[in-house]
């Protein structure tokens, strides 16, 4: 058998120092975490992005904090613009926990 020449070994032995740097890098440099911001209407869902309420079409959502239904109906045909939201209803959401008899 033949014996392997220097330049294997040499491979060998820069393969194994750069695996051992990739190995220890986490504990020299350990990656910092980062917490996403959840932005300012986290709290906001959009159930159905058409709706009709009273002949206008709008967005129907739903506010998790408390429960209630708004609908913000379009302004005009031709733009993107809204009008003041209008309160529909409030799901009672402390009910959910409620035992059943």
């Amino acid at each position: 058998m033949n014996r392997p020449s220097w330049s294997v070994h040499l491979l060998l032995l820069v393969i194994a120092v750069f695996l051992g740097m990739i190995a220890v890098r986490p504990y020299i440099h350990p990656e910092q975490t980062v917490l996403a911001f959840q932005g300012k209407y986290y709290h906001v869902d959009i159930v159905s992005p058409l709706f009709l309420f009273k002949g206008k079409q709008g967005v129907l959502m739903w506010d998790k904090r408390n429960g209630n239904i708004w609908f913000v109906g379009r302004g005009d045909a031709q733009g993107l613009t809204f009008v003041d939201p209008v309160f529909i209803a409030r799901l009672p959401l402390e009910r959910l926990d409620a035992v059943v008899p």
